[in-house]
């Protein structure tokens, strides 16, 4: 598009523009998202709408409606055109054993049925070396490497580079595999109740998969939650210099000397970090500090301290720490190392809350579970946050974190 627009003498930022446009759009489209057996007709529409963006973008104000047409139309059989040879070399190569080493988790039936169809077919790029299955099975095509628990020994010790479910019920294993950098696929069986939920948009031989979905550090949108937590905690910073200045003035009258409180909490993938908050209440020991679970009813809490705490301001220096990056504005509230121990062992699901940054609000939070709340119900939240991160629920948040701080009676 950008080499059509040259040719016609439009001028650069026009040409940049439309170039970008191009790629946007098809970015939109999933034109560039990888797939098993790539089809050059694949995201056709997609790559006919990119043309014709790009065109109008380019040309609209010097060549007809028709000229513009007939740009899209050419941009959109070359780019066909070379999305045919490039993925005929693909192809090509994995016949020729570039495929990526695979890993099936499942030996039944469906499991061999579909291993044998990847050894026919390595034009798919999926190269089976062996199965990770309890049992062999019968006449296994390829070996039975290991079970369920051996998957970080097996994924190290033979190379691989994907993993395909045949069954439901793995959680634990794809998402192990899926930390290790492999590519993870969902083998739904016929008749199981997932094909009627998702859209299958992948197959080997008619046998459906489901790509799993990448982590969301590796997603692009990953350095903007790190850039939009710089500006805000810096911004937040400077804005509330004067309360803090305030608060501490008021801390030091009420409860003498230091005005700021430090506690050993459990971070991002259980690295330990030092949270910063103002001090509205002196403990009387380390262990105090480190094993009491809440303080919101504490008699020894002064009338600053008990607003402080109701204005959340006591949280304000918790800025500093998302400065430093050892916290986000947005994520699950970090947690002291003893009660980590404690609701790890007895919660479900409690230490995947620290796949992600820990933040000074969340979804936890804004729906009021804070302070004395259930456990249970905080874990459920958090995690459902963290499995459909996106950089516009972190926006979401801190805009009812504000209303609720706002509005009467929150805080």
């Amino acid at each position: 598009m950008a080499f059509a627009a040259a040719n016609a003498g439009q001028a650069v930022p026009r040409i940049a523009l439309a170039g970008i446009l191009v790629v946007v759009v098809g970015g939109l489209g999933h034109v560039y998202a990888p797939r098993v057996l790539p089809s050059s007709l694949d995201r056709g529409f997609w790559l006919a709408g990119a043309g014709l963006v790009g065109a109008l973008i380019a040309f609209r104000e010097t060549a007809s409606l028709i000229v513009v047409a007939l740009v899209a139309l050419l941009f959109t059989f070359l780019a066909v055109c070379g999305r045919s040879v490039l993925y005929f070399l693909v192809r090509r190569a994995r016949r020729r054993g570039r495929a990526a080493p695979t890993l099936v988790v499942g030996a039944g039936p469906h499991g061999h049925g579909l291993a044998r169809n990847l050894l026919a077919y390595p034009e798919h790029g999926l190269l089976p070396l062996g199965f990770l299955d309890e049992t062999p099975g019968e006449d296994p095509c390829v070996p039975v490497l290991g079970g369920p628990g051996d998957v970080v020994r097996v994924v190290q010790a033979h190379g691989v580079r994907a993993v395909v479910i045949a069954g439901q019920g793995q959680q634990s294993i794809a998402r192990t595999a899926r930390s290790l950098g492999c590519d993870v696929y969902l083998a739904p069986d016929l008749g199981e109740l997932i094909i009627d939920f998702v859209t299958l948009r992948e197959h080997v031989r008619s046998f459906p998969l489901v790509r799993m979905r990448p982590e969301a550090q590796r997603g692009l949108a990953w350095p903007l939650k790190r850039a939009l937590d710089i500006a805000v905690a810096l911004t937040g910073l400077i804005v509330s210099a004067p309360i803090l200045a305030l608060c501490a003035a008021l801390i030091r009258l009420e409860t003498g000397p230091g005005v700021l409180f430090r506690q050993r909490r459990v971070g991002y993938r259980d690295e330990p970090l030092e949270l910063i908050k103002l001090r509205t209440l002196k403990p009387t020991d380390a262990l105090e500090s480190e094993t009491l679970w809440s303080i919101a009813h504490d008699s020894r809490i002064g009338p600053v301290g008990r607003l402080l705490r109701k204005a959340s301001f006591d949280e304000l220096p918790q800025l500093w720490n998302v400065l430093r990056g050892d916290m986000s504005i947005v994520g699950p509230r970090p947690e002291r190392p003893h009660f980590v121990k404690e609701f790890s062992r007895t919660i479900p699901g409690y230490g995947l809350r620290h796949r992600m940054p820990v933040g000074i609000t969340g979804w936890a939070q804004i729906h009021g579970l804070r302070g004395d709340t259930s456990i249970e119900d905080r874990v459920r939240f958090d995690n459902h946050y963290i499995d459909g991160w996106t950089l516009r629920a972190d926006l979401k948040i801190m805009l009812q974190t504000v209303w609720s701080l706002l509005r009467p009676g929150g805080g």
